[in-house]
């Protein structure tokens, strides 16, 4: 995957991460998870492999409630910046 295709390494990282979970080739920015074949049990993968590819926690609650790739970059952004922050529903 290129990187100019993303906007943070966050971004890039996780499209790695969506790509080897989902067996796609390529993962977009502005994707929905759970639109391109993700589903709850694939989430809970996602979401291992992330808390341990940024040394974070948090539930599979944040995907659901931000499935779009960008969008869950920028939480984990979030807490990489505020490891204490616990993700909320509406900000995190």
């Amino acid at each position: 995957m290129e990187d100019s295709e993303y906007n943070t390494p966050t971004e890039r990282r996780l499209a790695e991460i969506w790509a080897e979970v989902l067996r796609l080739e390529k993962v977009k920015r502005d994707q929905d998870f759970f639109e391109i074949g993700g589903d709850s049990l694939l989430a809970t993968t996602v979401v291992l492999k992330a808390c341990k590819a940024w040394d974070i926690k948090f539930t599979v609650r944040v995907l659901l409630d931000a499935p779009v790739l960008a969008d869950l970059a920028e939480r984990i952004d979030r807490l990489v910046a505020d490891p204490g922050r616990q993700p909320s529903r509406a900000g995190a």
